[in-house]
């Protein structure tokens, strides 16, 4: 009986020791297999992150087809909606989805594509609720086993965060595209408040959103585009309150999101750019992040003329040239104006601001918060924000004035450009809008014809890039 028993009880230890081998093996297994699904989607939504579709589609359908046999027709489908979104994503991001629909063409493929991906992944995460705890997160049992509820689960959470994702970029689409921004460029002067509150919301909104930690790069890659658009818009809006810090801010935030992308995107020994920086001549990445650059480029520019006297005071007109020709594709409006000046034989060439109605109104350049600033009235709530020869026709200010506020000649100092003789003086007045409260002034020491197409050319080309309307109709492909 000793022996027989003693011989049971080490079977039957050595039964229970090779059990407890296996469920080590298995809970090894388990973790590998887990793992593994992860640094999948990491380097697949790695490639999307430095906009690398292609590859990023080529290694899904790759994962896929070795899935076919792993029992998880989650993961399965999960990877074939990653391959999809990539070229998706390609697509958002060169702005096909801003091409001109042909006859009989149905709507925007783009945005047609991810409604589709929406509805896929919408069905795969509808499972998931079935089987979530009460924090809402995926069943712990059998987490990394292919097939099994637990890893099923974790695979259908990531897809309701995908989900959100792709709501994100239809609002984007809804806001680049047919609804907002080149509606907006297509009025005579875009209301970049209206703009800029809409593109807040969809941050906002959005910001909490897709926030597993596999999707960072996307998320990521969205909130760069966000916050640089809204840094863009609020720059522009600033400009047109003549108000020098905010607007410097806001470019300079702009600028560094720029650059923070542009580091993530590129490898480690990429440079950064300056602020002044030309990284257009020759980029190869997609058509909306060029855009953003351009923006930039274009909106630095207008700064530049609209704060140049407050620039001028702290570099030479060399310095101040060389800074504006790095810019690339933008322009260098003080040059345009010196040469047009000189060809016309204009008395002055001014750009008169309106700071009658403007509370917080505190004049050029920059001033502390805590500094009394008298408010301005009769002929100084009128200031020449840029004037060229330096200083403003002083003569001829009551006469610039009254016109400006001639509230008759409103839509056609936003629709061209305006024209009257002073027979007292002898002195003609060219006049277009170029900002709600900013006005471009020519002055003549003689009789022109208002129909001189030079003269009049010139100043409404001038308003209209000021105005950077092309900027943003620049975001439809040709």
């Amino acid at each position: 009986m000793d022996e027989s028993f003693t011989f049971v009880f080490r079977d039957t230890n050595y039964l229970f020791l090779a059990y407890n081998r296996a469920l080590g093996d298995m809970a090894a297994a388990t973790r590998h297999v887990g793992e593994s699904e992860d640094s999948i989607l990491q380097g697949l939504l790695g490639y999307f992150s430095k906009f690398n579709y292609d590859k990023a589609k080529e290694q899904a359908e790759k994962e896929r087809d070795l899935s076919r046999f792993s029992g998880s027709t989650v993961w399965h489908s999960l990877l074939s909606c990653v391959a999809q979104l990539a070229s998706v994503e390609k697509l958002y991001m060169n702005l096909s989805f801003l091409t001109a629909k042909g006859f009989l063409r149905k709507e925007s493929s783009v945005r047609a594509s991810y409604e589709s991906l929406n509805l896929e992944l919408s069905d795969l995460g509808l499972e998931r609720r079935r089987g979530v705890g009460t924090n809402g997160n995926p069943p712990a049992s059998g987490s990394g086993v292919l097939g099994s509820p637990g890893c099923d689960g974790i695979l259908r959470h990531l897809c309701s965060h995908l989900v959100l994702f792709i709501k994100a970029r239809l609002q984007m689409i809804a806001f680049i595209s047919y609804e907002k921004l080149l509606e907006a460029s297509m009025c005579r002067l875009m209301n970049f408040e209206e703009l800029l509150l809409q593109v807040t919301e969809v941050g906002v909104k959005n910001s909490r959103n897709f926030h597993h930690p596999i999707l960072t790069p996307i998320k990521t890659n969205f909130t760069y585009e966000c916050d640089i658009l809204i840094h863009l818009l609020r720059s522009q809006l600033e400009m047109q309150h003549w108000r020098f810090l905010p607007s410097l801010i806001h470019l300079h935030d702009a600028h560094s999101k720029l650059n923070s992308w542009h580091s993530a995107i590129q490898p480690k020994e990429a440079k950064k750019y300056g602020f002044s920086s030309n990284f257009l001549k020759s980029s190869p990445h997609p058509a909306l992040y060029q855009w953003l650059w351009q923006a930039k480029a274009a909106f630095v520019s207008k700064f530049s003329l609209y704060f140049h006297e407050t620039l001028a005071a702290q570099s030479s007109p060399a310095e101040m040239k060389a800074l504006i020709s790095r810019q690339g594709q933008a322009c260098d409006y003080v040059s345009k104006i010196q040469s047009f000046q000189r060809r016309a034989d204009a008395v002055s060439v001014c750009l008169v601001f309106e700071a009658a109605e403007v509370e917080d109104y505190r004049g050029a350049g920059y001033h502390h918060p805590q500094e009394a600033v008298s408010v301005p009235k009769g002929l100084d709530s009128y200031p020449a924000i840029f004037s060229y020869p330096n200083n403003k026709p002083q003569d001829r200010w009551p006469s610039i004035v009254m016109r400006i506020n001639d509230r008759a000649n409103e839509t056609i100092l936003q629709d061209g450009v305006v024209c009257f003789f002073d027979q007292q003086i002898g002195s003609t007045y060219f006049l277009c809008r170029v900002d709600p409260k900013v006005t471009i002034v020519v002055v003549f020491d003689a009789k022109k014809s208002e129909k001189d197409s030079y003269i009049k050319d010139f100043i409404y080309d001038l308003a209209l890039q000021l105005r950077c309307n092309k900027v943003f109709t620049n975001l439809k492909p040709k």
